[in-house]
């Protein structure tokens, strides 16, 4: 019997050994967060985070931009003349 837990013993101890990350991998985790850690994000890296992130919402505010624009160029009935234009 006690062969069998000694076994199952270092079998647990051979998975806990595999969950642990390895020398080299800790060198590259701090490498990575001393490299990263410091930098400030810029106006561009965070317009591109939320355009990644929020899609429907980037879309949403450039339709809202388009809208206004429209409006304040041909007034209220801008959809007619695009549609007398374009429609025929």
């Amino acid at each position: 019997m006690t062969e069998n837990k000694d076994s199952l013993k270092s079998a647990f101890d051979t998975l806990n050994e595999i969950e642990q990350p390895t020398k080299r991998q800790k060198d590259n985790m701090l490498n990575y967060i001393l490299s990263e850690g410091g930098k400030k994000a810029s106006l561009w890296d965070k317009l591109c985070g939320i355009i990644t992130i929020y899609p429907w919402r980037f879309a949403f505010g450039i339709s809202t931009i388009q809208t206004v624009i429209c409006t304040l160029l041909f007034g209220t009935k801008y959809t007619n003349l695009f549609l007398s234009i374009f429609g025929g």
